[in-house]
């Protein structure tokens, strides 16, 4: 097993993008084998899930904030900082 593949290392927070370059703008990054975007919620809080819509597999970090939520650039679905649909 890679390191990066042990459960564990999943559990740390990691620096990946200084908070200036977040703005309204999502960015995506690959973290241990995993693409996640990142954007600042509603509080202007940096929030992360998984980078794809589950309904078409879109990049979510293609689309744009909304109202601190990720919003998917195919089908316009909003997700909040926990990749709840609203």
């Amino acid at each position: 097993m890679l390191v990066t593949q042990h459960p564990v290392f999943r559990r740390f927070w990691y620096p990946v993008i200084p908070i200036a370059q977040l703005h309204q703008t999502p960015q995506s990054f690959c973290l241990l084998g995993q693409d996640v975007v990142l954007w600042l919620d509603a509080t202007g809080q940096p929030a992360a899930i998984v980078d794809r819509c589950c309904h078409r597999s879109a990049r979510l970090s293609q689309g744009k904030v909304n109202q601190g939520q990720i919003q998917c650039p195919y089908h316009g679905w909003c997700f909040d900082a926990s990749g709840i649909c609203q």
